[in-house]
């Protein structure tokens, strides 16, 4: 099963209320650094350059990404504790 569906139009990518794509589309391929300040705090707003390379990332229009005041969502953080907990099994 993947989290990813191919051919997805992009209009149909940004679906999510908060303005970001799916998570599953853009969290694997984030830079360990952006990762690491949004594993920080979950809960803060996230700062306009990591929400520029999550639609860059997803091969969106940086110029309509949201500027002020995204946070992640209850199911993004979930993804994210879920992902967190599958790379501390060793």
């Amino acid at each position: 099963m993947s989290s990813v569906l191919d051919d997805v139009p992009h209009h149909e990518r940004v679906a999510h209320t908060n303005g970001l794509p799916p998570i599953g589309l853009w969290w694997p391929m984030l830079e360990r650094p952006l990762r690491r300040e949004v594993l920080e705090n979950v809960h803060a707003p996230l700062r306009a350059v990591v929400v520029r390379r999550i639609y860059e990332l997803c091969e969106l229009d940086p110029g309509h990404a949201p500027q002020l005041g995204v946070r992640l969502g209850e199911n993004e953080r979930a993804y994210i504790a879920g992902w967190m907990h599958s790379v501390d099994w060793n």
